[in-house]
Parts: C-alpha cells; sequence; structure tokens
C-alpha cells in the first residue's frame, strides 16, 4: 500500500485555504497536503463513497449505508434559473447543495410525503420531522 510517495494521514488538526484560494491545506500527523481547488468536487464525491465502502468492509455488511448529519436545510432557486436548489447545513457551518430541475420537484414531494409517512407509521411524533 505504502510507496515514496505515498503518506498515510491519520489526523487532521487544521485545514485552511491559500490566500488566493487554489489550495486546501490540511496539517495533520504528516508533512502539510495541498489540495487543488480542481479538485475539490472529486473529493467531495469520493470521500462519502470511501466512508460508506469502508464501513461495509469493516462491519462485513453490503447492504450498510451512510448519510451526512444534517443541522439545517433551505430551498430557492438560483438567479432566477429554472433550477431549484436545495442547501444543507452540516456541523461546523458547511453548506452543500444540490441543485435539479424544476419540473422534478413533484416527484421530490412525493418521495418526502412517503418518508414522512413511513415516519408516522413508525411511531415518531410529529415534532421529530418537519417537512416545507
Amino acid at each position: 500500500m505504502s510507496d515514496p510517495s505515498t503518506f498515510m494521514l491519520n489526523s487532521i488538526t487544521d485545514m485552511q485555504l491559500t490566500a488566493d484560494g487554489q489550495y486546501l491545506l490540511i496539517h495533520g500527523n504528516q508533512p502539510t497536503a495541498a489540495i487543488h481547488r480542481s479538485v475539490l468536487n472529486d473529493l467531495l464525491v469520493a470521500l462519502p463513497n470511501a466512508i460508506e465502502h469502508a464501513d461495509r468492509v469493516i462491519h462485513n455488511n453490503q447492504d450498510m449505508g451512510f448519510a451526512l448529519h444534517c443541522q439545517g436545510w433551505e430551498v430557492g432557486r438560483l438567479n432566477g434559473m429554472e433550477m431549484v436548489v436545495i442547501r444543507f447545513r452540516l456541523s461546523g457551518s458547511a453548506g452543500l447543495s444540490f441543485s435539479l430541475p424544476a419540473e422534478q420537484i413533484p416527484y421530490l414531494q412525493q418521495a418526502l410525503s412517503g418518508a414522512a409517512g413511513a415516519a408516522g407509521a413508525a411511531g415518531l411524533r410529529s415534532h421529530d420531522a418537519t417537512l416545507q
């Protein structure tokens, strides 16, 4: 697994952007890692997938899933576009946004209604689930 160009990072003490916004610097138990902004989207996709896959391997459970904890959310349109933006506020005040065509909203409402109905059938109190 390890070769001369690979280092193992198993703790992160701090992260910051360079002044020009080009690199994310990750400080930890190894020399600082600098990740160029052009690969941050790829990293955003890779990390949840890696977390889920690692959990499946460690727990020997191929059905195990992964979800980020969300502290809040908002829905809106971006600059009057025909796209709807759903933004989730994660722990540490990080935000993660998704956009989808407005014509998909009825299907999203159906899915959320189904999930809320299932939550109600499971005996959750009404204040445990909020839909807008």
